[in-house]
C-alpha cells in the first residue's frame, strides 16, 4: 500500500461524508440562487452571505472528492488547498450574486413591459390613470409572486417623455432605485448611497411634473 493510501473499506465513509457535504452546499446555494434571481431587483442583498460561506466549500469538497477519487488517499494538506479553494470559491460566489441580481432585473424589467407602455400611451397625462397601470395580467402576477403588489411607483413627466421610478432591495437600509427613461428605452439601477447617480437621476428629473402612481 503507498503512503497515505487508505483500504477500500475506510475510503468509503470519507468519499461519502465529502459528497454529502457537497450536495447540501450545492443545494443551498442553488436554492437561494433561485430565490435572489426570481426576486423584487436589488443592489445586493443579505442572502448572497450564503454564496460566499458555501462556495468555497463546494470547490473544497469537488478538490476533495476528485482527489480522493482518483488518488485513492485523502488530502494532507488541507490548510494549504484552501488557500487556493477559498479564493476561488469567492470568485464563484461573486459570479453567482451577480448573475441572480441580473436576471432578477430582467424578470422585472420584462413583467414591467405593459407598465411602461400605458404610462407611454396615457401621455401627456399618464397620472391620470393611477390605479390601472397595476392590473396588466403580467404585473399584477409578477408582483403576487415577488410580494410586492404594494409598491408605488414614481413618475415624472411632461407632453413628451416620462421616467418611471421604483425602490429596490439593497444589502443594508438604504435601498437602490431602479428607473425607465422613456428618452433611451431602457431602465437604470443604483444604490441609494451613490451621490454620482443620485445627482444623475435628479438631472433628469429636473424641470417634470411628479406624481406616485399607486396599486389600488
Amino acid at each position: 500500500m503507498t503512503p497515505n493510501t487508505e483500504p477500500q473499506s475506510s475510503r468509503k465513509p470519507r468519499i461519502l461524508l465529502s459528497a454529502v457535504l457537497l450536495a447540501a452546499y450545492a443545494m443551498a446555494v442553488a436554492w437561494v440562487f433561485y430565490q435572489q434571481s426570481m426576486a423584487w431587483p436589488h443592489e445586493g442583498s443579505m442572502a448572497y452571505l450564503v454564496f460566499f460561506l458555501l462556495c468555497p466549500g463546494i470547490v473544497f469538497q469537488l478538490f476533495n472528492l476528485a482527489y480522493m477519487l482518483r488518488t485513492a488517499r485523502w488530502l494532507t494538506r488541507r490548510a494549504l488547498t484552501r488557500l487556493v479553494t477559498i479564493p476561488l470559491g469567492l470568485v464563484m460566489a461573486a459570479l453567482l450574486a451577480n448573475w441572480a441580481s441580473t436576471l432578477a432585473m430582467s424578470g422585472f424589467e420584462q413583467a414591467y413591459v405593459p407598465f411602461v407602455t400605458q404610462v407611454r400611451a396615457n401621455l401627456p397625462d399618464p397620472c391620470r390613470a393611477t390605479g390601472s397601470y397595476f392590473q396588466a395580467p403580467a404585473v399584477a402576477a409578477y408582483n403576487l409572486r415577488t410580494s410586492r403588489y404594494r409598491r408605488p411607483a414614481k413618475l415624472h413627466h411632461d407632453s413628451k417623455r416620462f421616467v418611471l421610478a421604483f425602490q429596490g432591495g439593497s444589502i443594508d437600509i438604504d435601498g437602490s432605485t431602479m428607473y425607465h427613461d422613456s428618452g433611451t428605452g431602457a431602465w437604470r439601477k443604483f444604490h441609494n448611497d451613490s451621490v454620482d447617480a443620485q445627482q444623475a437621476y435628479a438631472g433628469l428629473t429636473a424641470g417634470l411634473a411628479e406624481c406616485v402612481l399607486a396599486a389600488k
